[in-house]
C-alpha cells in the first residue's frame, strides 16, 4: 500500500485548491494499492520560517513545524497541488517547504498539480527546482489545470480530458516509490 499525501499549496480562505486536492485524492485512490489523503497546508498555521539553523542542520523547534514534519513523515509519497502566484509558487507553500527536514522527503516520489490561467506551469517548474534539494523523485507526469477552462465562476469543474491524467501520474509515483524504497 502506498500512502499518498495530497498537499494543498494555498492558505487563502477562499482557495480553490481544496476542491482540486480532493479531486486529485479521489482520482489517486482509484489506482490499485494507493491510499490518498488531503493535507491542508492552512491547517498547520505555520509561522514565517525563522529558525536559528536550517532543517538540514537541526529539526525545527516551532510546534507547528514539528506537527507539519510529523504529518508528512506518515506518507510514502506526495502530490503538491499549487496555484501559480506571480509566476511562481505561493509564499506559504515555499515557507512550508523551508520547514521540512530533508530526511522526511528523501528518496520519496512526488507528483505535481498546478492551476492558473497558464496551467500553473511556472509554479510546477519552480517546485521541481526546490524539491530536488530533498533528493525526491519528482515524476515527469504532471497535471496542469486552467482557470479559464477548468473552473466556472470559481468552482472547480475539470474538463473530461483530465480524468486519466491523475491516475497516470499516480502510477508513475507508485513505480518511482517502489524504485526509491530501497534507498530509504
Amino acid at each position: 500500500m502506498t500512502r499518498l499525501a495530497v498537499i494543498t499549496g494555498s492558505v487563502r480562505p477562499n482557495r480553490v485548491g481544496t476542491g482540486v486536492a480532493r479531486w486529485v485524492a479521489e482520482k489517486a485512490s482509484t489506482v490499485e494499492g494507493v491510499e490518498a489523503e488531503v493535507l491542508e497546508l492552512a491547517d498547520f498555521h505555520l509561522p514565517v520560517f525563522a529558525e536559528e539553523v536550517p532543517p538540514m542542520m537541526a529539526a525545527p523547534k516551532d510546534p507547528a513545524s514539528v506537527a507539519w514534519n510529523e504529518a508528512l513523515a506518515r506518507f510514502d509519497a506526495y502530490i503538491f497541488v499549487t496555484p501559480e502566484y506571480n509566476r511562481s509558487v505561493p509564499g506559504a507553500l515555499k515557507n512550508a517547504i523551508d520547514f521540512i527536514v530533508p530526511s522526511v522527503l528523501a528518496n520519496k516520489a512526488v507528483g505535481l498539480v498546478g492551476y492558473s490561467y497558464h496551467g500553473g506551469l511556472r509554479a510546477i517548474e519552480h517546485l521541481r527546482g526546490v524539491l530536488v534539494n530533498f533528493t525526491t523523485g519528482v515524476v515527469g507526469n504532471q497535471v496542469t489545470l486552467s482557470m479559464a477552462t477548468d473552473f466556472d465562476k470559481g468552482a472547480f469543474t475539470p474538463a473530461a480530458y483530465h480524468d486519466g491524467e491523475v491516475p497516470a501520474m499516480v502510477e508513475a509515483i507508485v513505480n518511482q516509490d517502489r524504485a526509491l524504497a530501497a534507498l530509504r
